[in-house]
């Protein structure tokens, strides 16, 4: 009895030691890897509300009315000093003021032959004069010498008046508008438009819209200029009133509208381009987003709203999008309102992510 009870105590033992060799030997359990961070995003609920929609164009300012200064005659073109270089867009000018010059061969030649042929005459009619009061000289003979010293003047007279024209002046006072910029010492030809001048009274801005674009114009839309160096809307420009679209699609595919200028403050000079912020019909209720939160790939538009399961989980939508103003976008499909939407962070997440709602710092 005793022999097995110490049978049994030696089995005992050494099975002990093995359970404890066998744990040494087995390696260690490995970590369970954690559950990724919440991605701090902001939400925001969709909800109907108003909307300003607008639309941004391009456009050029233009007088209500001007003059054009065309060349006359073909030669050489020089400027005055002020306009050294050639005429420029913006440039104020007074009427009658020296734009520029040609250098005409003919004219030049025209003109020196006259002034020849008016000594020459000239001399003539004194000889054949002091003939006739030495009484050497019929009344007759004297008077053919006098008509032709008049009209060696009048031919004289005509040609400097078409020198005189080689001075191209402005016709009214204002502002030039330079379509295609003449260098110095360029040889013109006849016909040829220099300048227009634009005259005083009130200005108005030629623009054009997509095609797409014609049926949300109509005259009475409110009109905000922008000018291309300006970053902000407000208060960068001038405003106005769209009075005219055109109903005929240009071959490039755009539409013609004029817009009338109600408030010129900050506003390019006539011949400069523009930006126009056209405020379109407003919305009394629509669903829109910031701009933000929109995720733009090649398959389309896309934001993420979020779901409450075990947290809050984001999910990508796709939507379509309508009108933008005011740093939103309408929302024609994909959301219904009550919904929870990814502001913020929509850049940084996935379709599935886990979210954490964080709030705006308080003001």
């Amino acid at each position: 009895m005793r022999l097995m009870e110490t049978t049994g105590m030696r089995l005992l033992t050494l099975l002990s030691l093995l359970l404890l060799s066998l744990s040494a030997c087995s390696p260690a359990p490995a970590d369970v890897p954690d559950e990724p961070p919440a991605a701090p995003v902001r939400l925001e609920t969709v909800k109907w509300q108003p909307f300003q929609p607008t639309l941004a164009l391009l456009g050029v300012v233009q007088p209500s009315g001007f003059a054009e200064v065309a060349i006359p005659v073909s030669g050489r073109l020089d400027y005055p000093g002020r306009f050294g270089s050639g005429l420029v867009t913006g440039a104020a000018v007074r009427e009658g003021e020296v734009l520029a010059r040609i250098t005409s061969h003919d004219s030049e030649a025209e003109l020196a032959e006259a002034r020849l042929r008016v000594e020459l005459t000239s001399s003539e009619l004194a000889r054949h004069q002091r003939a006739f009061d030495s009484g050497v000289e019929a009344a007759a003979v004297l008077a053919s010498y006098k008509a032709e010293a008049d009209i060696a003047r009048g031919r004289l007279e005509a040609a400097q008046g078409r020198a005189g024209r080689l001075s191209l002046r402005s016709p009214v006072s204002g502002r030039l508008i330079v379509d295609h910029r003449i260098p110095p010492d360029s040889e013109v030809a006849p016909g040829t438009i220099l300048v227009r001048v634009a005259a005083g009274g009130s200005l108005k801005v030629e623009g054009r819209a997509a095609a797409a674009d014609r049926g949300r114009l109509h005259p009475g839309l409110k009109v905000r200029f922008v000018a291309p160096d300006s970053e902000k809307i407000s208060g960068a420009g001038g405003e106005g009133i769209i009075r005219e679209v055109s109903p005929v699609v240009e071959a490039g595919g755009t539409v013609p509208l004029i817009v009338e200028v109600t408030d010129p403050e900050g506003l390019p000079a006539p011949g400069e381009g523009v930006e126009l912020w056209v405020e379109l019909d407003a919305r009394s209720q629509a669903v829109t987003v910031p701009e933000e939160a929109l995720v733009v790939a090649e398959s389309g538009s896309a934001v993420f709203v979020v779901e409450r399961k075990m947290g809050l989980v984001a999910r990508r939508r796709p939507v379509e999008t309508g009108a933008r103003g005011g740093g939103r976008v309408e929302v024609v499909r994909g959301l219904d309102p009550g919904e929870k939407l990814v502001v913020s962070g929509a850049s940084l997440i996935e379709d599935g992510d886990q979210v954490l709602e964080v709030k705006d710092a308080p003001k």
